[in-house]
């Protein structure tokens, strides 16, 4: 069995864990107290899994640029869950989440609007968008805020800015993770080639000829997408046990159980 295989095979068993516990987050208390926190939690996990899946399928059919594409992708969702995570721990309280969502959505209408203001600049340099309504019509929360007072706000949730969030936090109390962020973000970067096509993609994959070096590289990958794809579901259902000890504990260990499986690899 190789290392995709054995990776499918624990993900299977997870997965298993996962149709037994899901269905009592509906009924949580976590589900009652922190609503919105309990949606980005569970948004995040379906979404990873999604990457996941798409990962394993991608390494299978030996389909090296989709893979890489994919696997940086799936780096952005872990650490943007990592930081849910650690806002809930800080605070307690579903305020970090309501914000995340308005904030988060409000940066990428804001993007979308200067990427029409820049398409029609191509026509006509001089165009500007004359009515700062265009965008309260969709976010009525901010009818008080002004633009710069939105937009500077909606900057705290851009992906540089999560980052640096994360570091000064780890940096505090988890020197191991911060060294796993630190290494996350250096492949995050490089893998950027492969999304905007720049050079180096093709040169990796050009160096990269042989199938045992691509082998190695799809072992690698796999077992990386196995274990952050499923610590976001571990992470999760740790958050629950806060507040539904009984219903949720045995889920985690089994859970954490699986993951040490690729971990002590």
């Amino acid at each position: 069995m190789n290392e995709i295989e054995r990776c499918r095979d624990l993900d299977d068993e997870v997965f298993e864990e996962f149709k037994e516990y899901f269905p009592k987050t509906v009924v949580s208390d976590f589900k009652k107290e922190f609503p919105t926190t309990c949606l980005l939690v569970n948004m995040f996990d379906s979404s990873s899994a999604f990457i996941k899946n798409s990962i394993f399928d991608s390494c299978e059919s030996d389909d090296y640029y989709g893979a890489k594409v994919l696997f940086r992708s799936l780096i952005e969702h872990f650490i943007r869950f990592k930081y849910l995570f650690v806002n809930w721990g800080l605070s307690k309280s579903d305020d970090f989440a309501k914000n995340y969502l308005d904030y988060g959505n409000a940066r990428e209408v804001l993007d979308l609007i200067r990427a029409k203001v820049s398409e029609q600049q191509l026509h006509d340099p001089e165009f500007r968008i004359k009515d700062w309504d265009v965008f309260l019509k969709d976010h009525p929360n901010f009818k008080n805020k002004t633009r710069k007072e939105v937009d500077a706000e909606t900057k705290k949730y851009t992906f540089k800015n999560i980052i640096r969030f994360l570091n000064e936090e780890f940096n505090k109390s988890d020197n191991e993770m911060s060294s796993f962020l630190g290494q996350l973000i250096i492949e995050y970067s490089d893998l950027s080639s492969y999304v905007h096509g720049g050079m180096k993609s093709y040169q990796t994959m050009m160096t990269n000829n042989s199938d045992k070096k691509r082998e190695e590289e799809y072992n690698r990958i796999s077992g990386l997408t196995f274990q952050m794809s499923n610590s976001i579901k571990l992470f999760s259902v740790l958050m629950y046990v806060q507040t539904d000890r009984e219903a949720f504990s045995k889920h985690y260990f089994k859970i954490d159980k699986l993951l040490k499986q690729v971990n002590s690899q």
